[in-house]
């Protein structure tokens, strides 16, 4: 073995063995997604948000508590018999309970609101795991391929620390100029420079995707899905649209709104109460009972609740207007998302069927060529230079068509998201 690769193969071994989890099992990409979830405080908020109104829909039906009254009735204040409670016989201690009854098309248009109002959180939820889920597989490609490009720069590295080596011995052996010497070590100290860079964007990689499922970062990735294929064709993402989490949410909330009309229109149904009182008089005096009832009476509906109506079902349109706003927005979201991984596919095509080829067999020339003293060896390095590119290249393009995939494949609904 060279020792240049002796020497990198030492190290290899090392920090495998130094390093915490480097062998650890293969981070895949649905592993990556179920932590994801698991950790996402965003989802663990919109689940509690979905928990809290699900206790309210029983509570909306639900007549208000009792209040209880108790005090004096007519104490004298003037006079001889002045805060005396026994001189005067309309004197009395009195206590009971009151109960307000609202109607019951208030009790029932205020469940359905609240009923409404959960259906908002559940697709809330929905529309927050898929973003997650679409975040998760962006940061997991975008690791995948920072590795791939790191490995491609790395191995460019190893040949260009052989290269110079080799050059180095034929200097001093009169069988290359010193030119050469000086092109070898240029081009080592170029490709050093790219790797350095090269791990700069794998490290910034891994922080964005431990910021999502935390220490599992670490783990070296497993076998990417193909992403050649998309799960869920376009055709039917598109017909589809109305039943996506981003869309539901505002057909939630625009049945929502219509809910509150609902609510404002039973304001001119009138609420009634009643009251039951105990007042003591005795012994002095007979005791005293009162039975009392009191009804809303809605005389001015249409300064007040007309008015409530009308508020309601501009909330409406606003709601309807919005959809139909977003359900644009949403369809050539999907138009354009297509268009970039049908083009991405495309590309990454090219680079595997044709330009990584040629550049393979440009390196190939061009080595020979030097070797047979009819080349330079600036040809050689740039030739060896412009293949580690291309690979590069190749793995820029197929990471924007894995951005273009998770951004198709996380629009439908999953089995998971339906309450």
């Amino acid at each position: 073995m060279h020792p240049v690769a002796r020497a990198r193969a030492l190290a290899c071994i090392l920090i495998s063995v130094s390093a915490p989890g480097a062998l650890a099992q293969a981070l895949s990409l649905d592993d990556a997604i179920r932590l994801g979830e698991a950790r996402s405080a965003r989802v663990a908020a919109q689940s509690a948000a979905v928990a809290a109104t699900g206790e309210l829909v029983e509570r909306a039906h639900q007549l208000p508590d009792p209040k209880l009254r108790f005090g004096l009735d007519n104490v004298p204040v003037s006079g001889a018999d002045a805060l005396s409670l026994t001189a005067d016989a309309m004197t009395m201690k009195r206590i009971g309970v009151m109960q307000e009854v609202p109607s019951s098309d208030k009790r029932r248009a205020r469940g359905a609101r609240v009923a409404r109002e959960r259906a908002v959180e559940q697709a809330s939820l929905a529309l927050e795991r898929a973003e997650i889920r679409r975040e998760v597989a962006v940061a997991w490609y975008e690791v995948l391929y920072a590795t791939r490009s790191l490995a491609a720069m790395t191995g460019l590295a190893d040949a260009a620390a052989l290269q110079q080596e080799t050059v180095g011995a034929a200097i001093a052996a009169g069988r290359a100029g010193a030119a050469d010497g000086f092109v070898a070590r240029s081009a080592l100290e170029a490709v050093r420079d790219q790797v350095i860079d090269q791990e700069r964007v794998l490290a910034r990689a891994r922080i964005q995707l431990a910021a999502l499922i935390g220490p599992d970062a670490r783990r070296p990735v497993g076998a990417a899905p193909d992403t050649a294929r998309l799960p869920v064709p376009v055709e039917a993402l598109l017909a589809s649209l109305d039943r996506q989490p981003a869309l539901q949410v505002l057909e939630s909330r625009e049945a929502l709104a219509r809910s509150e009309v609902d609510v404002a229109k039973s304001g001119t149904s009138p609420d009634w109460s009643v009251e039951f009182l105990f007042g003591q008089r005795s012994p002095y005096y007979s005791n005293m009972a009162t039975l009392m009832f009191s009804v809303d009476l809605p005389i001015a509906a249409a300064q007040r609740q007309d008015r409530d109506v009308a508020a309601s079902l501009a909330q409406v349109d606003r709601a309807r207007a919005l959809r139909t706003e977003a359900r644009r927005a949403q369809e050539a979201q999907i138009r354009s998302l297509a268009v970039d991984w049908e083009s991405w596919s495309r590309r990454a095509t090219r680079f595997e069927t044709v330009l990584i080829p040629l550049a393979r067999e440009r390196g190939e020339a061009a080595l020979a060529a030097y070797r047979g003293g009819r080349g330079e060896l600036a040809a050689v390095v740039e030739a060896r230079k412009a293949e580690a590119e291309t690979q590069i290249g190749l793995n820029n393009a197929l990471l924007e068509r894995a951005r273009a995939w998770a951004g198709l494949s996380y629009l439908a609904p999953q089995e998971e998201d339906k309450p």
